[in-house]
């Protein structure tokens, strides 16, 4: 199936590419968005994946496949199916359009579990105002042309490999408390020999506190340098004492010394790191919704 531009402008709000995620707002024109499409189209046939597909650092292959014979490109939206086999398997239906029909679009996500023998099934949908649906994701840019801004005095940010030993010894038993934050997946690769980027960190008491990471720079499709989405996560007691700030603004100076061009995050709307990254001046760019099918 072939994707028109003129329709596609009618309905990409929010800059948004299946299978990639959020991308830079410059870089992503309908025509663009085509253009990308067809070499995600092209990757998930190969199962290579792209150059500029922000979880290659995690591993060279792709498996998720876009079901072209479930494609809808209508006028007034456009439906793009797309099924991975991790975790038993996931369909997960992209809808770009005005007020989604969400019980038709769960149905046919249903359907296309059990054509494709997926045991869990996913919509997503696209929007430039909040719903106040409670699965809800903000999408920012942060454009790193402005000079970095100073660091905090206290507390301070180090790289976790410049730690004292004793103190880095402490970053297995946060990785483990803030599991669900990824730590615990990156300290495993850690341990396993992968070095995937710095880790900043603030202590606290003699131990890691809070932590940032790993800090990945790639070129995105037109050659400009981006910064990875990283794991950001501060021990539920030391919250509140500007951990979380210390942190982000080492980011932006590292970034900066390391001549990266910017950053695409996704945030739980009015979660901690939301209104921090809003009160840091990050540029939202819309809302990604989200319904188990």
């Amino acid at each position: 199936m072939r994707l028109r531009a003129d329709w596609l402008s009618r309905v990409l709000t929010v800059p948004y590419v299946p299978v990639l995620g959020p991308a830079h707002p410059d870089l992503c024109t309908p025509e663009m968005f085509i253009d990308v499409f067809t070499e995600v189209l092209t990757a998930s046939r190969t199962g290579v994946a792209l150059p500029f597909d922000k979880d290659r650092r995690w591993s060279p292959t792709k498996d998720d496949t876009v079901l072209m014979d479930e494609i809808v490109h209508r006028p007034d939206h456009t439906i793009i199916p797309v099924v991975t086999r991790r975790g038993g398997g996931t369909v997960k239906t992209y809808f770009y359009g005005d007020s989604p029909d969400l019980d038709a679009l769960r149905a046919a996500t249903r359907r296309c579990c059990t054509t494709y023998a997926a045991a869990h099934g996913r919509v997503m949908w696209f929007s430039t105002n909040p719903t106040g649906h409670a699965n809800q994701t903000r999408v920012l840019v942060k454009d790193f042309n402005h000079p970095a801004p100073e660091p905090t005095t206290d507390p301070a940010v180090t790289e976790l490999d410049d730690c004292d030993r004793d103190v880095a010894a402490t970053f297995a038993d946060f990785a483990a408390a803030m599991a669900d934050h990824g730590f615990e997946f990156l300290h495993n690769r850690r341990d396993a020999g992968h070095q995937d980027g710095p880790i900043l960190v603030t202590q606290a008491g003699g131990r890691v506190v809070g932590a940032i990471g790993p800090l990945t720079i790639i070129s995105d499709r037109s050659g400009r340098r981006m910064l990875l989405p990283q794991y950001f996560g501060v021990l539920p007691g030391q919250r509140g004492h500007g951990h979380g700030r210390a942190l982000w603004r080492a980011v932006e100076r590292w970034s900066v010394h390391h001549r990266a061009h910017y950053q695409l995050l996704q945030t739980r709307v009015d979660g901690a790191s939301d209104r921090l990254f809003l009160s840091e001046g990050l540029r939202p760019l819309g809302y990604a919704s989200t319904v188990h099918a």
